[in-house]
């Protein structure tokens, strides 16, 4: 099971919520210098995210959006922090 996992609901055709997922991809790598890998699927997009301590993995389709991570030991203590701001990137792009 995961440390973190966010269920993010949208309203969007599929071509406009990839849109939209690589908007916030980017700015998640711009502003935390984290690696990530998007690939397109048929009905599926994924992403695997990565940066020191966290590794994740994001799922796109057209109705939702998920976030999963797993944290390494001495990422633990900042899981609220790190939910709070996926959080918050989910509703800014997927409001």
């Amino acid at each position: 099971m995961s440390d973190i996992r966010i269920e993010k609901r949208h309203n969007f055709d599929l071509q406009t919520a990839r849109t939209q997922a690589k908007k916030w991809l980017q700015e998640a790598k711009d502003e935390f210098g984290l690696d990530a890998v998007y690939q397109e699927g048929a009905d599926t997009d994924t992403v695997s995210i990565n940066k020191a301590g966290v590794d994740g993995r994001a799922f796109l389709d057209a109705d939702k959006v998920i976030f999963e991570a797993d944290l390494a030991f001495l990422a633990k203590p900042l899981k609220g922090m790190i939910s709070s701001g996926i959080q918050e990137g989910l509703d800014r792009y997927f409001a």
